[in-house]
């Protein structure tokens, strides 16, 4: 779910557009989508807001699977510092995890991953 190519644990991104741009990068590296995916991660920011900034400090920016999606796939962001998303309650993101899924399905499954790998850390 997560390959080496798709890690980044000191990005110096300066806003969230760079941090969204780099997580999905990281994704196309990994083959998981496509260019255009990646500017529908940015798109999406802008359209609907940091709704994807799921707890504090972590963001989880997303596309449609007709976007541009390849394959199920995290990436993983750490940035160098903080930053504010907009979000009221979970600002400033540290961390930065793109996900590609290719269906509903792929898209909750993954979501269930990432809760239970957080889960276990705790």
């Amino acid at each position: 779910m997560i390959e080496s190519q798709s890690i980044n644990v000191d990005c110096p991104a300066r806003s969230p557009e760079e941090a969204i741009r780099e997580a999905g990068n990281a994704l196309c590296r990994a083959g998981a989508c496509s260019p255009q995916y990646v500017q529908a991660m940015v798109d999406s920011y802008h359209e609907l807001g940091p709704y994807f900034v799921i707890a504090p400090g972590l963001a989880l920016p997303h596309a449609r699977p007709e976007q541009g999606a390849i394959k199920a796939q995290i990436s993983a962001v750490r940035l160098r510092e903080p930053l504010a998303f907009g979000h009221a309650e979970n600002d400033p993101v540290q961390v930065v995890l793109g996900l590609s899924a290719t269906s509903s399905d792929a898209h909750i499954h993954l979501i269930q991953h990432i809760v239970t790998v957080l889960s276990d850390e705790k």
